[in-house]
C-alpha cells in the first residue's frame, strides 16, 4: 500500500517540482550540482531527489541549497505528498491559495498559523511551521501512529525553548525520524527552512524506510482507532463532507439518504450521552457538573472519552454550554456528527479581508483569546473564559479523536472572504 502511494506521489511530486524550481531535466543520473559538495549532510537525499526529476538546478548548475522557501512553496510540495484534492479558484490571491485551501480542508494547516493572504504565503516557512505541517501530513493523511519519546530534551537540546504551541508537532516529527537538528542537537524552529531541509524532509516523507532512527522513542498503538479517524481512514468522508454509501448506509440505514429531517426520523440512531464538565459559578471559581449531549450512537463512546479528555487537563476548560444533534439543515449537525461548545461566546463570521471586516451570522463571542479587539471579537467588550483557544485541551481533545474545527478557518473564496467556526466540531477534519 505505502510502496504504490510513495509511487504514485513521485510521479505527481516530479510533476509539481518541475514547475517550481527553474530547468527542467531528464530522470536518469544525478545532477552533480556545483553548490552542493560531495560531503554535505543533505547530498544523498538531494542526488535520490534528482535522479527522479522531483529537484531540479539552476541554468548555471546550481541548487542554491541555503536559500529559504516560502511558505507558499513548500504547501504546494505537502499537497502532493497529502494526496490532497484541488479545486480550481480563477480569482486566487496568491498562486499557492489552492493548496492552502486543499490542504486546509483536511486538516494539516491547523495549528501553523500559517494564513491563507499573500503576504503570509509569500513569507519564509520556519522550521517550527515545517514540524507542525509535517506532523499533520503524517496523522491526518498518512494516519501513522503517533509516538512518544522519553526524554525530549535529549534528542532536541532546545526543546525548551521552543514556543509550546510548536513543541507537540516538533517532538512528533523529530521522533518520526523525518525531522532532524544539528550537530549541537539544537532545532532551532525559528529559523527559516532552507531548500536543502525541505528536500531531506519531502525526500523521508516519501521513504519511510530511511527516516533517522531516533533510539528513545516508543510507538503510542491505540487499543482502538477512533471512529471519526476510521471513516476518514476508510475513504468513507472526504475533505468537501461527502459520505460515501457505506458511510450512509451506517449514519442513515439507508444508502440514498444524506441526514435526518427530524427526531423522529433520527430517534433509532441518536442517543442521549452525559458528560463530565468544568462550570463556572458567579464568582468565577470552577466546579465539576456534568452536562447531557444528543450524538450519533456510532460516536457515543468517543463523544464521552472526548468530554472526559478534557475534563481530566489541567486546564479545566468551562463549558456553559453543549449542542449536539438539530435538524435544521442537511449538514454535519442533522447527522448527529457535530458538536457546538459554548455557542453564545464563540462567533461564528465572516472575514472580509478586502475591507477588514467580519459579519456575524451566531453567538457574540471574542476571538482570539486575549486582551486587543480584533476583527474577529463579536458584542463582548473582553475575553471571555468561554473562548475556544487554539492550542487548548478542547482542540486538542477532539483531534485526538479525529474530529476537526471550525475555528481554523474554511476554504478562502475566490472573492477573498472566509468563514470561521470557533463553536463547531465535527468528523470531519476541516470541522466543517
Amino acid at each position: 500500500m505505502r510502496g504504490k502511494r510513495t509511487l504514485a506521489l513521485v510521479l505527481a511530486v516530479m510533476l509539481l517540482l518541475a514547475a517550481m524550481l527553474p530547468v527542467s531535466a531528464e530522470i536518469g543520473d544525478p545532477k552533480n550540482f556545483s553548490d552542493v559538495p560531495g560531503d554535505a549532510w543533505y547530498k544523498d537525499e538531494v542526488d535520490k531527489l534528482s535522479m527522479l526529476g522531483i529537484i531540479n538546478g539552476y541554468p548555471d548548475g546550481t541548487f542554491h541549497p541555503d536559500e529559504t522557501l516560502t511558505k507558499g512553496e513548500f504547501l504546494a510540495m505537502l499537497y502532493v505528498a497529502a494526496e490532497a484534492i484541488m479545486y480550481d479558484d480563477d480569482n486566487a490571491i496568491h498562486w499557492a491559495q489552492p493548496y492552502w485551501n486543499a490542504l486546509n480542508d483536511m486538516g494539516i494547516i491547523s495549528g501553523s498559523g500559517i494564513k491563507c493572504s499573500f503576504e503570509d504565503l509569500n513569507s519564509t516557512i520556519t522550521r517550527n511551521e515545517m514540524a507542525v505541517l509535517i506532523t499533520n501530513v503524517l496523522y491526518k493523511a498518512y494516519f501513522e501512529e503517533k509516538i512518544t519519546m522519553t526524554n525530549v530534551t535529549s534528542a532536541i537540546a532546545d526543546y525548551s525553548s521552543v514556543p509550546s504551541a510548536y513543541q507537540y508537532y516538533v517532538e512528533q516529527a523529530f521522533g518520526k525520524g523525518v525531522l532532524s537538528g544539528y550537530e549541537d542537537r539544537t532545532f532551532r524552529g525559528g529559523d527559516g527552512l532552507k531548500r536543502c531541509e525541505a528536500a531531506s524532509v519531502v525526500y523521508r516523507m516519501l521513504w519511510a524506510n530511511d527516516r533517522t532512527q531516533i533510539s528513545n522513542v516508543t510507538v503510542v498503538k491505540p487499543d482502538y482507532t477512533p471512529v471519526a479517524t476510521q471513516w476518514q481512514k476508510n475513504g468513507w468522508i472526504n475533505a468537501y463532507g461527502t459520505a460515501s454509501p457505506e458511510l450512509r448506509q451506517l449514519l442513515f440505514g439507508d444508502a440514498s439518504k444524506s441526514s435526518f429531517s427530524s427526531p423522529a426520523e433520527a430517534a433509532n440512531y441518536i442517543v442521549t450521552v452525559t458528560i463530565p464538565v468544568w462550570k463556572l459559578d458567579k464568582s468565577g471559581n470552577k466546579y465539576s457538573s456534568t452536562m447531557t449531549v444528543d450524538v450519533h450512537k456510532e460516536l457515543a463512546e468517543d463523544v464521552k472519552g472526548i468530554f472526559q479528555q478534557i475534563y481530566d487537563d489541567p486546564e479545566q476548560f468551562p463549558i456553559y454550554s453543549v449542542g449536539g444533534a438539530r435538524y435544521t439543515d442537511t449538514m454535519r449537525h442533522a447527522w448527529g456528527c457535530a458538536i457546538d461548545i459554548n455557542a453564545a461566546y464563540n462567533a461564528e463570521c465572516r472575514a472580509y479581508y478586502n475591507t477588514g471586516t467580519a459579519q456575524m451570522t451566531s453567538g457574540s463571542g471574542w476571538w482570539p483569546m486575549g486582551t486587543n479587539w480584533s476583527m474577529f471579537s463579536g458584542s463582548l467588550s473582553s475575553p471571555s473564559p468561554y473562548s475556544i483557544p487554539a492550542g487548548g485541551s478542547v482542540v486538542k481533545a477532539f483531534a485526538d479523536y479525529g474530529w476537526g474545527w471550525g475555528g481554523q478557518g474554511y476554504s478562502v473564496r475566490g472573492d477573498n472572504t472566509q468563514k470561521f467556526d470557533y463553536m463547531h466540531f465535527s468528523i470531519m477534519a476541516s470541522g466543517g
